[in-house]
């Protein structure tokens, strides 16, 4: 495996932006949204994002513009002046919580894990030894740059601790999770949208499932979300980006600015 050393040499935000917005982008967004869907089970953390009231009363808002957020990150890299307003914008974010320094970390592990995870059991191929290694230095770099202390040296020692981390059922965690799964249904075809349903069960591992506490979809529903999943990554056009800054979506049609994300008491 590439040392940290080597492989900053050769860019490991080119890299990763690749990876996600081109090479593995279909799989990568999901594997974002399954990270955020992992944070809800922890309890501590789950009472923290129902408090804020985003989730659940502002959900379409909340979910595009987590998105865009961390697009606009991978997009431009750390040094990009766009980049730097989106670290701006989550270090004002967090500040206003008593957020410990583990459940920083944690969140930032889903970041590193869990997509790869994703790719690795949907995807056309697994991620190199480099792209791991980018992936990790990436949010790595993020850490440091939200001052998160105690950062793990080593992507497998950040692995371990990040796998022992204590999950456990909370009804704030159930009400984040239905709340984040009925908008991603919402955005579905109507004929779609049982399989669609559980395709977000299932990109989820079986310990975090039983955190949220969600029952398994049934065999055939299983069968039909893991062909499509299947589809999806041998299907989608790969080679340009995916996406671009100001994309316009549901919450902006018109497209956005960096002014108009994150809740409104995170302004300067």
């Amino acid at each position: 495996m590439a040392s940290g050393r080597i492989l900053a040499r050769v860019d490991f935000e080119r890299i990763y932006r690749d990876l996600v917005m081109r090479e593995f982008w279909w799989e990568a967004r999901l594997g974002l949204q399954a990270a955020f869907y992992r944070t809800y089970a922890v309890p501590r953390i789950a009472k923290l994002l129902l408090a804020t009231g985003e989730i659940t009363g502002r959900p379409l808002k909340r979910g595009y513009d987590t998105g865009i957020i961390m697009y606009e990150l991978i997009y431009h890299g750390f040094d990009h002046p766009r980049g730097k307003a989106m670290v701006s914008l989550l270090n004002r974010m967090h500040r206003a919580h008593d957020i410990s320094g583990d459940d920083y970390r944690y969140v930032l592990g889903a970041l590193m894990f869990v997509p790869t995870r994703v790719i690795g059991r949907f995807g056309r191929r697994r991620l190199s030894d480099v792209e791991c290694r980018a992936t990790f230095l990436f949010y790595r770099r993020l850490g440091e740059l939200m001052n998160i202390d105690g950062l793990p040296e080593t992507s497998e020692e950040f692995e371990a601790w990040f796998d022992a981390y204590e999950l456990g059922f909370s009804e704030a965690g159930a009400a984040l999770f239905e709340a984040s799964k009925s908008l991603a249904v919402q955005r579905t075809p109507r004929p779609l949208r049982r399989v669609a349903a559980a395709v977000n069960d299932v990109l989820l591992e079986t310990q975090v499932r039983d955190a949220l506490g969600i029952r398994p979809p049934g065999r055939w529903l299983t069968l039909a979300a893991r062909a499509l999943l299947w589809l999806g990554s041998r299907t989608r056009r790969r080679g340009t980006d995916a996406w671009y800054p100001g994309r316009p979506n549901p919450v902006y049609p018109d497209g956005y600015t960096l002014s108009q994300l994150g809740p409104p008491a995170t302004a300067p």
